[in-house]
């Protein structure tokens, strides 16, 4: 094959023989003999060390450093190609920065703009049976008192999987590039933390370092997320995602079906009509546009249909008591098996 028959053939596995953006992303992303070797894979060390006339320490050598850029991730058959661009897209851009290939963002966005494949990732996760994530409240934002449930309490969820957890760049804002939230707070644990910290893309950190984070990507406005399921041992991440760089809000509010894409918590946003003095703070920072200021008359006043329930808005308010959480929704809101990335990749 020649270079060219190389990347149509890895875009081909995408459906997207005929996208320039992602046959520039492949030639961006490898070379000639990388992109055949990857061609090859899963396969065991001993088999690609005969073919390629190699020992099979420089074939795992290899395969390692086309896993610290993001080309191979694992699989139950071993190191293998992503199989599908989200995954490429997220391995790629939560490389360490020193191994993203200059450009690679703007190729990105090229595809996700300009070639439609916001609109496609969108219009597919809200086929889904039913969202494949789901938020959960900010540290804070729930009044004290309250009782969270173990999977949408975040302090919960991390100290479960305090064994291992890593901390590493959120791929979304790597490539968008349209605000100024912090980076460094996308949550691995158990085993994609273990990966994480194989191809080097992230670092562990304490369960106390790891709530720390948290709250200051709460503070800053971002969404917490996780896998649409109850099991606490299950929810093996958590995103801190925003409206305008997030591969599943954004896409969502592109073809206007994230309520099929993203649940909310069990919670809505409520403000106090008495206290409201319609500054705006609470709207600012809604990720979704469900809040709307109506003037000193009428105040904030939140959609509850669109409200996420993540509290943004409550740590928001500056004026104490002037927003609050309501629980609207029992426990079994929640379902106990979902179809979240977790159960797609363990399909793979």
């Amino acid at each position: 094959m020649s270079r060219s028959e190389y990347i149509h053939t890895l875009a081909e596995r995408y459906a997207k023989a005929d996208s320039p953006a992602m046959h520039k992303i492949l030639e961006c992303a490898m070379t000639d003999e990388e992109a055949r070797f990857i061609l090859d894979l899963p396969a065991a060390a001993a088999d690609l060390a005969a073919k390629y006339g190699m020992d099979e320490p420089a074939i795992e050598a290899k395969m390692l450093g086309l896993a610290q850029r993001g080309l191979l991730v694992s699989s139950r058959k071993g190191l293998r190609f992503p199989g599908d661009p989200a995954t490429l897209h997220d391995s790629i851009l939560s490389s360490v920065p020193e191994l993203i290939p200059p450009g690679m963002d703007r190729l990105w966005m090229e595809l996700y703009d300009g070639e439609g494949w916001g609109i496609e990732i969108g219009t597919v996760l809200a086929s889904l049976p039913t969202p494949v994530l789901r938020t959960i409240p900010i540290q804070n934002s729930v009044t004290p008192g309250t009782a969270l449930l173990p999977h949408e309490n975040i302090v919960e969820v991390i100290q479960a999987h305090k064994d291992l957890i890593s901390i590493r760049n959120c791929c979304c804002r790597v490539a968008a590039k349209k605000c100024n939230h912090p980076n460094q707070v996308c949550m691995q644990f158990a085993t994609r933390a273990e990966y994480d910290l194989f191809r080097g893309s992230g670092r562990k950190v304490s369960a106390d370092e790891a709530i720390a984070i948290a709250v200051q990507a709460g503070n800053s406005g971002l969404v917490p997320t996780v896998s649409n399921l109850s099991k606490l041992e299950e929810l093996d991440f958590i995103c801190f995602c925003c409206g305008c760089c997030c591969l599943v809000i954004n896409p969502g509010l592109r073809v206007d079906g994230l309520q099929k894409i993203l649940a909310p918590s069990r919670f809505v946003s409520t403000v106090n009509v008495d206290l409201c003095n319609a500054c705006g703070e609470c709207a600012a920072r809604c990720a979704v546009n469900a809040i709307e200021v109506k003037g000193d008359a009428g105040g904030a006043v939140v959609d509850r249909d669109k409200c996420l329930g993540c509290g943004a808005c409550v740590l928001a308010c500056p004026i104490d008591g002037g927003m609050a959480m309501e629980l609207v929704r029992p426990p079994e809101f929640i379902p106990e098996i979902g179809f979240g990335p977790s159960s797609i990749l363990m399909q793979m």
